[in-house]
């Protein structure tokens, strides 16, 4: 995601909204048996994030990135557009930009966005590269998670899948080592997710206490920021994040940034062979 955020709350947003999937099938009845554990049901959600690099290599999606920089009152200071073509590379996500601001790129433009997306999908064809990002994304949803708690569960039916529904809190107990566990324990909220797969279906959450580091100089975040993403399933069971969004005010490091809303959607995803060949059109994304 390009969109002009603190290096916090942008490694929060991909921490959450890695997708993970699965091909299990669903486990719609039983709504009277218990819930399973909450800790089984992460690692199981990591465990099947794993196995996505090659489910996600066979889309290519339309990103839609906007950001809106504004003053304390909510008046507009600023504003960006940007359209991407996305897809992946051994489980890690590569945009090409399309456009900015509602014009296409100059041909100079072009030309430096096509070196860029070359450089990148070279660098993650291999395989060690990209195993070095992935690890790092899944190092920071470990460390979000045990910052969080998941509480007040139940279980619900959507589309004849088994969902459960939780409240999120921070863990009292927990002593944070990061920057992405002080902010995860400022943060509560709500979510749910596929029994079956463990996959993220949705989560809203939001900072009920301002956040200092190192006395405001390293990351200050205000009480009010909210982050909301949701993943949609596919018809071949691939789960793919289709929306993302938020709105605050924070600061990181000794750069000052404004009050600002961000809304990424992503749509029009299509289903590929490994050589490339479009052979149909994913499940529309909403």
């Amino acid at each position: 995601m390009r969109l002009a955020l603190p290096a916090l709350l942008l490694s929060l947003t991909i921490c959450l909204i890695t997708p993970v999937a699965g091909h299990a099938q669903s486990s719609a009845g039983a709504h009277n048996a218990p819930l399973p554990d909450t800790a089984e049901l992460m690692q199981r959600a990591l465990a099947n994030e794993k196995k996505l690099a090659a489910e996600q290599e066979r889309y290519e999606c339309r990103v839609t990135d906007e950001a809106i920089e504004t003053d304390s009152k909510g008046n507009v200071k600023h504003r960006t557009l940007e359209v991407d073509d996305q897809f992946y590379v051994n489980g890690v996500a590569i945009q090409r930009t399309l456009s900015k601001n509602g014009a296409d790129l100059s041909g100079e433009q072009v030309r430096k966005e096509d070196a860029k997306v070359m450089k990148e999908t070279l660098k993650y064809s291999n395989e060690a590269n990209a195993k070095k990002e992935t690890d790092k994304q899944d190092q920071q949803v470990e460390d979000m998670l045990e910052a969080m708690m998941l509480t007040h569960g139940h279980r619900g039916e959507v589309n004849g899948r088994s969902v459960l529904f939780y409240d999120v809190v921070p863990n009292p107990h927990f002593q944070a080592r990061n920057m992405n566990q002080r902010f995860a324990q400022v943060m509560q909220g709500t979510m749910s997710v596929d029994e079956a797969s463990g996959e993220l279906i949705d989560l809203n959450i939001k900072s009920v206490q301002d956040l200092k580091i190192g006395g405001g100089l390293l990351a200050n975040l205000h009480k009010g920021f909210w982050v909301h993403i949701h993943n949609q399933r596919q018809a071949d069971g691939v789960w793919l994040t289709d929306l993302a969004e938020g709105s605050g005010d924070a600061r990181a490091m000794l750069f000052i940034h404004p009050y600002f809303r961000f809304k990424e959607t992503t749509d029009n995803c299509h289903l590929y062979t490994a050589t490339a060949s479009q052979v149909g059109s994913a499940e529309p994304v909403h």
